[in-house]
């Protein structure tokens, strides 16, 4: 059991710690998201503003009876269980019961408005709190996900735009009036579902390099987000093997299953150790993106990117962020590849103290984005080979003095391993 557990944890896929987690939450629900949602509100209510002016224009043109308002006073109802639930629940999201609850409500006002306006279309009289009952979902969209109010709201569109056509016969011209109000049931809500969407792929992208440049200020070789979440692992793994067998869970000799473990615990840290001396700001930069990792590749066997200054790191993170960070639509993916090396004759006095190679796919360098230059330009004097769809960008870069001290015991490990 506890190997299976061992091998399930360690074969888990790198997650951000809590704590970072929480803090990115926190940023895009709290401070952007919220204000997103206040302002589609506010649109919202202007919407809903808006078919009720149309209403009250109406009101004369109905036969006698109650007209409009009984779905009007129902919409309220809807709209203000919404409220009350949100002013208890602000700290908290929308509870499922409650969200399906204003879902199924809003079929009253859409019903009691289509009752009382079927076969008046002729008059110019169409729908108002059905269409409005739209606008209702915009809030919605921004507390919850978008797919099943902007789901709902085109069912709203297509009810309204299906009894506009019924009429087509006797309404004549104003069938046209008619599917205008069945679309304004849909359009605000598709806006707002494309600034929702808008603003959290840009809030993700944000937080993301956000989080991936603290990486920037750590030491040449420093054990990063992946490399702590995994030895907490071990060192809980070894620590409740040596509490098995202390308190005698575990007898002695230990037996065959319980030391394969203790082997498997020892032969990962001593791995964990000897790649943390080469584990560089670079490669847990990449390592912790959401966006670089699955698209840059590292290869700096010396562990050479550790030697760069906190401004050429920086450059060098964001030249990639540019390279690689945007992907459009119907194009090919984009991917990098990053070589660190040294230079073949460091005894020159004009040669670089480090060569940095990045290969690009997917896109070709006159759509790169111009910034992506003056980034690489801190990090060093740059050459680019361009072809079709693929370029390899050439760096020379020069350290701090005092940081290329060790640069020749980084020579010589990766010499040795070479050979």
């Amino acid at each position: 059991m506890n190997e299976l557990h061992l091998a399930t944890t360690l074969s888990r896929p790198f997650r951000r710690p809590t704590r970072s987690a929480r803090a990115a939450g926190d940023v895009r629900e709290s401070h952007g998201g919220r204000r997103l949602a206040t302002g589609i509100t506010f649109a919202s209510g202007l919407v809903i503003a808006g078919h009720l002016a149309h209403a009250m224009a109406l009101a004369s043109t109905f036969p006698p009876g109650p007209g409009p308002w009984p779905a009007w006073l129902a919409l309220a109802g809807v709209v203000g269980i919404g409220v009350v639930s949100r002013t208890v629940s602000r700290d908290t999201p929308l509870p499922d019961w409650l969200y399906v609850i204003l879902l199924v409500a809003l079929i009253a006002p859409v019903w009691l408005d289509l009752s009382a306006t079927q076969g008046l279309l002729h008059l110019g009289v169409t729908p108002t709190a059905a269409a409005a009952a739209g606008a209702v979902l915009m809030p919605v969209a921004a507390i919850r996900g978008t797919r099943i109010p902007m789901t709902v709201a085109s069912a709203i569109g297509l009810v309204l735009a299906t009894a506009a056509l019924l009429q087509l016969e006797s309404a004549g011209r104003h069938t046209v009036t008619g599917v205008i109000v069945a679309a304004s049931a849909v359009l605000p809500m598709a806006v707002a579902v494309i600034a929702i969407r808008g603003f959290r792929r840009l809030v993700r992208r944000e937080l993301d390099l956000s989080l991936v440049q603290s990486t920037v200020a750590t030491p040449r070789t420093a054990v990063g987000m992946r490399a702590s979440e995994e030895l907490a692992q071990l060192d809980f793994a070894a620590e409740s093997l040596l509490d098995d067998v202390g308190s005698g869970r575990i007898a002695i000799p230990i037996p065959p299953e319980s030391a394969e473990l203790a082997g498997t615990l020892a032969a990962r840290l001593r791995v964990r150790l000897i790649e943390g001396r080469n584990d560089t700001w670079l490669r847990h930069a990449v390592t912790e993106s959401a966006y670089l990792s699955k698209r840059v590749t590292v290869d700096d066997p010396g562990g050479l990117a550790g030697l760069l200054a906190g401004d050429q790191r920086d450059g060098l993170l964001l030249g990639l962020w540019f390279l690689v960070g945007e992907q459009s639509k119907g194009s090919a993916d984009r991917a990098a590849h990053v070589t660190c090396r040294e230079p073949d004759d460091a005894s020159e006095p004009d040669v670089p103290d480090l060569l940095l190679s990045i290969e690009v796919s997917g896109v070709s360098r006159r759509r790169v984005d111009p910034a992506t230059w003056d980034a690489l330009g801190s990090v060093g004097t740059h050459d680019v080979v361009a072809a079709h769809e693929s370029f390899r960008i050439d760096v020379d870069c020069r350290v701090d003095s005092s940081v290329t001290a060790g640069v020749p015991a980084a020579r010589g490990a990766a010499h040795s391993r070479g050979s």
